[in-house]
C-alpha cells in the first residue's frame, strides 16, 4: 500500500520568538505545492522511538508554491512541538501528508471585508490567508488582529509589519496584555476594544484561530454584536497540550475486531472510537482529533455515532468509512484501516 506520507526537506528554521519558529520545506524533487491558503500539513515524527503525528497549519501562501512553511509554539506538555523545536534543523527531512483542511476562503462564504483574528500561533492560517489574498490582488479590504501577551510574543512581527506599509487595502491591529507602547492596545480582546476596532460588522467575515477559550471570545463578541454567522469561521484544532478526550469510563462496552492486525479489544461507547483502537495497539494515524484532518479515516462494520464527517467523500460514508476521532460505537465493530 502507497504511504500516505511523503519526505519533506527542511530548507530554513526561523526562530520568530523565543517559544516560536517557523520551519521551511521543500519536496525532494522541487515539485510545486498545490493547497488553498488556510490548509494545514499533518507530520509523522519519531520521538524517542515513538511514532507520533500532529497537524500544524501553513503559515506560507499558495502563490509562492515553490516551498511550504508551519510556524510552531512551544507549549508545555507539546511532546511533538516541543521536540521540532528543539531538534529540527535545515537540511533533516520529516514524513508529510498532503495539505489537507477546510478553514479556507474557497470552501466558506465570504464578503469582500475580512477580519482575520488570531492570537499566538493561531496567526499561522490567518497569515497564509492574508498573504494569498494580497499576492494575488484580490478585490478585498483586510483588517488583521493579533492578540499576544508582549511585543516580543509578536510572531512574525516583521512580516505583518511590512504588509500594512506595502498594502492600502491592509490594516493591522495589537492586543497587547502587557505593553507601555501606545502603538499598541492593552489588555486581551473584550466588548470594548473590539467595538472600538470594529465599529461596524455589517456585511464582514470572520476568521480566526487561537487557543480555544480566544476563539470562543470571538464567536460570543460576534454574537453579541448581531454579527451574521454565516460568515463566521474558525479553525477547531486544539493545542497539543489541551485535553479532547477524557471522558467518563460509563458507557456500555463493545466488542471491536481489527483483523488485519490480529487485534481483538473493548469499545467504551462513551469515547471516540481512536481511544480503543490506539489503546489496542492499531497503527492508525491521528493528528488533530477533532474531525477536520481526516487522518484518522477508518472503515467499520457495526453502528457508530459520528459528529464529523470531514474530509469523507459521500461514497466514503456510504461504504462504511468513519472519522474514528468523532465516532462513538453502538454496537460490536469491525474495524479496517
Amino acid at each position: 500500500m502507497q504511504s500516505l506520507f511523503e519526505p519533506l526537506i527542511c530548507t530554513k528554521r526561523i526562530d520568530e520568538t523565543s517559544d516560536a519558529t517557523t520551519f521551511e520545506f521543500k519536496k525532494l524533487d522541487d515539485a510545486a505545492f498545490e493547497y488553498q491558503a488556510g490548509q494545514f500539513l499533518t507530520f509523522e515524527v519519531d520521538v524517542a522511538g515513538e511514532v507520533e503525528h500532529r497537524a500544524y497549519s501553513l503559515s506560507s501562501t499558495p502563490s509562492k508554491p515553490e516551498s511550504v512553511a508551519v510556524t510552531i509554539k512551544r507549549v508545555v506538555g507539546g511532546k511533538v512541538s516541543n521536540y521540532l523545536l528543539d531538534h529540527l534543523q535545515a537540511g533533516m527531512a520529516l514524513p508529510a501528508m498532503a495539505p489537507a483542511g477546510s478553514f479556507t476562503i474557497e470552501n466558506n462564504p465570504v464578503s469582500a471585508d475580512i477580519l482575520l483574528m488570531s492570537a499566538g500561533s493561531g496567526i499561522t492560517p490567518c497569515m497564509s490567508m492574508a498573504r494569498w489574498l494580497l499576492d494575488t490582488q484580490q478585490k478585498v479590504n483586510i483588517h488583521f488582529i493579533y492578540s499576544a501577551r508582549s511585543e516580543a510574543d509578536i510572531i512574525m512581527a516583521t512580516t505583518l509589519k511590512e504588509l500594512d506599509a506595502q498594502h492600502a487595502n491592509f490594516r493591522l491591529s495589537f492586543i497587547l496584555e502587557q505593553t507601555d507602547n501606545s502603538e499598541f492596545m492593552e489588555g486581551r480582546l473584550n466588548a470594548e476594544n473590539f467595538t472600538q476596532l470594529v465599529n461596524d460588522v455589517n456585511g464582514k467575515t470572520i476568521f480566526t484561530c487561537g487557543p480555544t477559550p480566544y476563539m470562543q471570545v470571538v464567536e460570543n463578541l460576534a454574537e453579541q454584536r448581531g454579527f451574521n454567522m454565516d460568515l463566521f469561521h474558525k479553525e477547531s484544532f486544539v493545542a497539543e497540550n489541551e485535553t479532547t478526550t477524557e471522558q467518563s469510563d460509563n458507557g456500555v462496552s463493545y466488542q471491536g475486531i481489527a483483523p488485519q492486525h490480529g487485534k481483538n479489544f473493548v469499545i467504551n461507547s462513551d469515547k471516540p472510537l481512536l481511544n480503543a483502537l490506539e489503546a489496542a495497539g492499531v497503527p492508525i494515524i491521528a493528528a488533530c482529533r477533532t474531525g477536520v484532518c481526516g487522518a484518522c479515516k477508518c472503515k467499520v462494520t457495526g453502528q457508530v455515532e459520528s459528529s464529523s464527517t470531514a474530509t469523507l467523500t459521500a461514497e466514503q460514508i456510504a461504504q462504511g468509512y468513519v472519522l474514528s476521532c468523532s465516532s462513538k460505537a453502538m454496537s460490536d465493530l469491525v474495524i479496517e484501516l
